[in-house]
């Protein structure tokens, strides 16, 4: 947890804000900073407790001028639990949860109040919780209780204001049940530190604690639990507080301190009391209790006590300065209106004089300065010694507090300001110069009473504290010290921070072994390290190469920092340090520095030096083996030329794709680590890319090849006698070569070899021999990517900047963006060597034929052919596997689908693209992958692969992937288990390409789809619907002239409903022929219903199939156009059928939000009715064409042609709702036609027949018209026509697949022709329903 490093923290009332998820980040820190905004809270206006007013104990309108001061913190743990009870301010009072109501627009924002209350039992210490909804929309509800909505609309800073004030009310409240709770205690421990065991308690076989449980870190952590029962939340009951030592240790009192601690409880009340008060802001009554808490705590000796209420006294005396107030006299303050007021709240009639002001640093500094001498002092009084982080917070305290009114020239209204509300995390940090020091001297503050407060922490043994408090209050000592320019101070804390850091920065891995020194060389080589650091060429300034390693010291992390310093100065130190450490025969040291010196400053030396240099690294290296400070078998050039070494990817028809062989595993394999990612994005721009390069594999027995980039730094050039890759692994034959690398300059050579064996062969780098040296290894070290920023990498440069300043100047005044991303400069250097695998000798095959002229093929669209391809095995590995892959230029580049199209027109594009293939051949059929062939070395076969007329598609290509399977599962292992964790063997191929070229002509083109409703007007007898059958059924594409359009008319009429309606439809479209031959076409309609179980029985009567699968042929002359006729019986799809999605080719389809207006639900389900009939149509009805002349043939694309409207849908489907009308035998003419005579009772029948897959509810309203031969028409029919009953009744409900009927008895009393008009409506839904014909009656006279 944060420490309270300033004196004003005592009055901060720490509030902990929560996102409930789901919250973006950024929109989780908007309303953070949004909230932050108010945390300062006038008392007068926060909202008084209505039912105690001023009487409450923390009433707000007692003290109204005064402030609460929230701290809102985002996270928090219990590492200072057991301080939390002795200084209030360390816990967490309150809990705010922030959520965001645009991610809750489909959810119930309930449910996120539920997981709020939920996460509150992970904080025990909260008494008052809120959770602000930010952002509501108008369609959700503030229907929540607990929840409060906070809209972006109008004032939202008085809202926001507002809610802070009842949140701070309620606070208040719940600080008076504490008060109360805390009053009637009887005995209050002082805090244990944690892990603290008194020495003189001895546990013993017998002691209870021997066998109990450790101390716990809190004395008397229940008083300041919940108290109450908040207004949106039950909350358990507090129990009991017991503050006897029993609460922290088991079985263990102390009659020593008992008596002592009832002695001094009091004092502690009136402490904690006044907490409290500072808390609330109440500060005349925090005054008042502190100081009787002072006396009170001063006659019991009760040291920590009392400095902690001296503690809270200044930061009370601070407020009051701040609030313009004395102890004796309260000013009322004037509200703030503006920003400037806000900035000076100080009227310019009411400032003190600058001595009063300067008095309170004083008083200040001597009361901090008694706090200090009396917190020494409590183990002189207790067995129970001081927390060690009170005291270290207390030297901080003054020494920040000191720090402040140092930079800002004194104590003045600013510098009250930056105390009472500090915002260290903006405050620029940097070294201080003699001219920034300057500016400081008129605080009356010199840096040694500072420095003095931070050393004073030192005076303690700071190992009790737990490691992380070390490291945050070190580092906040150095960075104290390094504010005020005690640099040298503060690189010597930062020092003793880093050693206390290495425990959490190692742990978990092995300690590094290193050879002791002698402690006066030792000594020397450090003294050597500091002044190379302060002239800019430490070992965090310079590149070694790796010359650290033969120090035999922990390797430090590498730190690119701006290099600054004079280079002839740094060349002249680094000389010096070479000859110290030949005196010293350091002969690490001196190859480290003679290292640096040619690596880091070889520009600015002489070739000749240059080459001293360098042949003083091998004099030194010889040296070092003779006395063995270095391996003998190591040959060491201080410099790595070697760069980089990558593998040449071989030529294409050589290249080798791995397959995996458990083809199930892999997949199950791939898809959970796809769930386990937790995005939920199929493509995600903002992750984390995979920098997976391709793999290349060796093959046995075949020469591969390796790109080397070697690199000369130097002034001179290196001649390379010979170069040779340096392997492991696997045995590799490497063939030498020799090169010259000129100076400044690098070379890349390619290096050849041939792996004699399978496995795993390590690339470890290059073995070179350069003239004047021996034959040495150079690593290929690949380093882990390094972030450094461009403006890093410019002035990392030697020449790029100088810096004029001496001592340690030169580091005060390094460009302040490199101490700014300092942090982002560190990088942990991993050395990676490159791993290649090494596979069995692979077959080698090559096209040798192709049934296609130039590679290119011309087609109609729709037409299949089939080409041939001939291939040969060139290898001595026989080829047992072979399977076929195709792309095409609709696949590789597909048409961009607008995600703001119509879902039915994105289905259009899909299925062109990938529903229609233009490639396929036999080993792609169904489940099967790939083919089975014996395919010996110097041995040939045939692939057969079809190509079809894909309108668009200009070009494509054949892949063909070949392998010895038969090896790769001979040579895996019998038995396996599900537990393994070896990959599965893996299948390795090689690839054939084959390009091309491919035109498309449209030959034949539909258009003008029609559906017409047809009617029985017509009688036929079986005879002649016998021969209509025989005929259609005995039609032939070869003998095609002109379409049967009789006979199919007469298999339609023969064919209704119980004599009402006819089951067909006519489907018209036209067809033209584009080319320049003509084309015999054939259309079949597939008239069975799928939903007739009967259907495909084998004993289905012959006639009825060919009734159902009716043909027509026709022959089109070119440029001529054809009407087609089809009939085709009308469909029928259920609300499950024609209601479901709209599909989709592509199963990883990122979902996008549309932009577009919401659809309503009544265009949706038109919109899917229409789809899913059209889709039904179009596996009715195909079409098929043959060429005579050129002995062609295919299919017609009827698909982008047909577009139907909703009035050829009413045509084409079943109606939900359908109506039948008839009356008696004698009085039916034809279809919906009647007769009868005037004065005579006859009744007409109406029938509805539901379809639907719910029971139904209708009106049926019948309206009788009377027909004039000059097209008039009359309504009024009282005189012509008796009706029983009414003409709108409400029908029986009618279930699913059910039908009910009524009758109308009429009697008609006027000759002529009447039409009965007829509709139902459903009473629920409202939906009116009609018929296609109306019934007829013709009234005659009676003979």
């Amino acid at each position: 947890m944060d420490l309270a490093l300033d004196i004003t923290s005592s009055c901060r009332v720490r509030v902990l804000l929560v996102p409930v998820s789901p919250i973006k980040k950024s929109t989780f820190w908007h309303h953070v900073d949004l909230v932050r905004k108010f945390s300062c809270v006038r008392l007068g206006d926060v909202t008084p407790d209505l039912h105690k007013g001023a009487n409450a104990k923390f009433s707000s309108q007692v003290f109204q001028e005064g402030q609460m001061h929230f701290q809102f913190v985002t996270k928090y743990n219990r590492d200072h639990c057991h301080l939390e009870d002795f200084q209030p301010h360390r816990r967490i009072f309150g809990v705010i949860g922030i959520m965001d109501c645009q991610e809750w627009k489909d959810k119930d924002l309930s449910e996120g109040y539920k997981k709020f209350v939920d996460m509150l039992g992970q904080y025990p210490t909260a008494v008052a919780t809120r959770c602000f909804a930010f952002d509501p929309n108008e369609n959700q509800p503030d229907d929540t209780k607990g929840l409060i909505m906070i809209p972006n609309v109008g004032n939202m800073s008085f809202y926001m204001s507002t809610m802070i004030c009842d949140f701070a009310s309620e606070i208040l409240d719940q600080f008076a049940s504490i008060a109360e709770r805390i009053e009637k205690l009887n005995a209050l421990e002082s805090p244990i530190p944690a892990g603290y065991v008194p020495r003189k308690i001895l546990p013993s076989s017998s002691s209870p604690l021997s066998h109990g449980p450790a101390p716990t870190s809190s004395v008397s952590s229940s008083f300041l639990k919940r108290a109450s029962t908040t207004a949106t939340r039950p909350q358990p009951t507090s129990p009991k507080p017991s503050l006897s030592r029993s609460t922290t240790y088991t079985g263990v009192n102390i009659s020593s301190d008992a008596g002592r601690t009832i002695q001094r409880t009091p004092g502690r009340i009136k402490k904690l009391l006044a907490d409290f008060y500072l808390l609330a802001g109440r500060l005349p009554d925090a005054i008042q209790h502190y100081n009787e808490s002072i006396e009170m705590t001063s006659h019991s000796y009760d040291y920590l006590w009392y400095s902690s209420a001296k503690e809270g006294l200044a930061c009370t005396m601070i407020l009051m300065d701040f609030l313009h107030s004395d102890v004796g006299h309260i000013v009322s303050r004037p509200t703030m209106t503006s920003e400037q007021e806000a900035e000076d709240p100080i009227p310019s009639n009411t400032k003190k004089p600058p001595t009063t002001k300067k008095s309170i640093v004083t008083e200040i500094s001597d009361m901090y300065e008694e706090i200090i001498t009396t917190y020494a002092k409590v183990g002189s009084t207790t067995s129970i010694p001081i927390p060690k982080l009170v005291y270290a917070e207390a030297c901080l305290k003054i020494a920040r507090f000191l720090t402040t009114v140092f930079l800002n020239g004194g104590w003045n209204d600013q510098v009250l300001n930056k105390i009472v509300q500090p915002d260290f995390s903006t405050e620029k940090r940097r070294f201080m110069t003699l001219s920034d020091l300057s500016k400081c001297k008129g605080s009356d503050i010199n840096r040694f009473s500072i420095a003095k407060w931070v050393t004073r922490i030192w005076t303690m043994d700071m190992d009790d504290l737990l490691m992380i408090d070390q490291i945050n209050v070190m580092t906040q000592m150095s960075s104290v010290l390094s504010t005020i320019g005690y640099h040298r101070k503060s690189a010597w804390f930062m020092y003793e921070t880093l050693n206390r850091m290495i425990p959490l920065l190692i742990q978990g891995r092995a300690a590094m072994v290193g050879s002791v020194k002698k402690e006066k060389e030792d000594g020397i080589l450090q003294v050597l390290k500091r002044i190379c650091e302060v002239y800019g060429i430490g070992e965090s300034h310079v590149h070694d190469g790796g010359t650290l390693k033969m120090m035999m010291k922990p390797e430090p992390q590498e730190i690119k920092r701006s290099s600054f310093g004079w280079a002839a100065l740094q060349i002249d130190i680094l000389r010096e340090c070479i000859v110290i450490s030949e005196a010293i025969q350091d002969h690490a040291s001196m190859l480290y520095y003679t290292t640096v010196l040619l690596k880091n400053l070889y520009q600015h030396i002489s070739k000749e030096e240059q080459i001293r240099l360098a042949s003083s690294i091998q004099r030194i290296v010889n040296i070092s083996k003779r006395t063995g400070h270095v391996d003998a078998s190591v040959n060491y050039w201080g410099f790595n030329i070697v760069k980089t070494i990558q593998p040449i990817p071989p030529i294409p028809r050589k290249a080798i794709y791995q397959h995996p062989l458990l083809i199930a595993k892999a997949l199950a394999a791939s898809k959970e680590g796809r769930l386990n990612s937790g995005d939920p994005f199929i493509y995600n721009p903002f992750a984390k890319k995979k920098d997976e390069k391709p793999q290349i594999n060796l093959i046995k027995d075949e020469v591969c090849e390796f790109k080397v980039v070697l690199c000369n730094p130097f002034g001179f050039d290196l001649e390379l006698t010979n170069i040779v890759l340096s392997t492991s692994g696997v045995e590799f034959s490497s063939v030498p070569t020799a090169a010259s690398i000129p100076a400044n300059d690098s070379a890349v050579v390619r290096l050849m070899g041939t792996p004699l064996e399978t496995g795993s062969l390590v690339i470890r780098g290059c073995i070179i021999k350069i003239t004047g040296f021996a034959e040495q290894e150079f690593l290929n070290e690949k380093h882990q990517v390094e972030k450094v920023s461009n403006n890093n990498n410019i002035s990392s440069s030697v020449e790029s900047e100088r810096f004029k300043y001496n001592g340690l100047s030169a580091l005060y005044n390094t460009p302040h963006k490199t101490t700014d991303h300092g942090e982002k400069q560190v990088s942990t250097v991993v050395t990676v060597q490159e791993t290649l695998n090494v596979i069995e000798d692979q077959p080698l095959l090559k096209i040798s034929s192709t049934s296609l002229l130039h590679g290119a093929v011309m087609l109609f669209e729709g037409e299949i052919q089939h080409i041939s391809i001939q291939v040969e095995n060139i290898g001595s590995i026989p080829v047992d596997f072979i399977t076929l892959s195709f792309t095409d230029s609709t696949t590789m580049n597909p048409k961009p689908i607008n995600p703001e199209l119509p879902t039915e027109e994105q289905y259009e594009i899909e299925l062109y693209t990938k529903g229609t293939p233009v490639f396929s051949w036999e080993g792609s059929k169904g489940n099967q992958i790939g083919k089975k062939v014996k395919l010996p070395p110097g041995s040939r076969t045939e692939i057969i692969v079809n190509i079809y007329g894909k309108q668009g598609c200009v070009g494509g290509a054949i892949h063909v992937d070949y392998g010895y399977l038969d090896r790769v599962i001979r040579d895996q292992p019998i038995e396996t288990t599900d537990t393994e964790t070896e990959l599965p063997t893996t299948l390795y191929t090689r690839q054939l390409y084959l390009p091309i070229m491919i035109t498309v002509y449209q030959h034949l083109e539909p258009l003008n789809w029609d559906v017409l409703y047809l009617r029985d007007n017509m009688s036929v007898t079986d005879q002649m619907v016998d021969e209509a059958i025989h005929k259609i059924a005995s039609l032939d594409m070869d003998s095609a002239n002109e379409q049967p359009v009789e006979q199919l008319l007469i298999i339609t009429q023969q064919a209704n409903d119980n004599q009402d309606k006819n089951p067909y439809c006519f489907l018209t479209l036209d067809v033209k022929n584009t080319w320049s031959v003509p084309f015999d076409i054939q259309f079949i309609v597939d008239n069975r219903e799928g939903d007739d179980d009967d259907d495909d029985d084998d004993d289905d009567d012959d006639n009825d199939d060919k009734e159902n699968l009716l043909k027509s042929t026709i022959t089109i002359q070119p440029t001529l156009t054809k009407r087609i006729v089809l009939p085709l019986k009308k469909l029928f799809l259920s609300s499950e059928q024609r209601l479901q999605p709209i599909p989709s080719f592509e199963p990883n389809k990122q979902f996008v939000v549309s932009q577009a207006p919401k659809m309503a639900p009544e265009q949706e389900r038109a919109r899917l009715q229409m789809f899913w009939y059209r889709e039904q149509l179009l596996t009715r009805v195909k079409a098929s064409w043959q060429c005579k002349s050129s002995n062609r043939k295919g299919v017609i694309h009827l698909r982008p042609s047909l577009r139907l409207t909703g009035l050829q849908l009413g045509v084409l489907k079943k109606q939900d709702i359908e109506f039948i009308v008839d009356m008696a035998t004698e009085n039916t003419v034809g279809h919906r036609l009647f007769e009868c005579k005037v004065n005579d009772f006859v009744t007409m029948n109406v029938t509805i027949v539901n379809r639907q897959i719910r029971p139904v509810k209708l009106i049926l309203r019948v309206q009788p018209v009377q027909s004039y031969n000059d097209g008039a028409k009359e309504y009024d029919l009282t005189e012509k026509l008796l009706m029983q009953g009414v003409s709108q009744l409400v029908l029986p409900e009618i279930p699913s697949n059910g039908e009910i009927s009524y009758a109308f008895p009429l009697c008609f009393l006027s000759r002529g022709k009447f039409e009965f008009l007829y509709h139902v409506e459903d009473v629920h839904t409202r939906e009116m329903y009609y018929d296609h014909d109306w019934a007829f009656v013709n009234v005659l006279d009676t003979e």
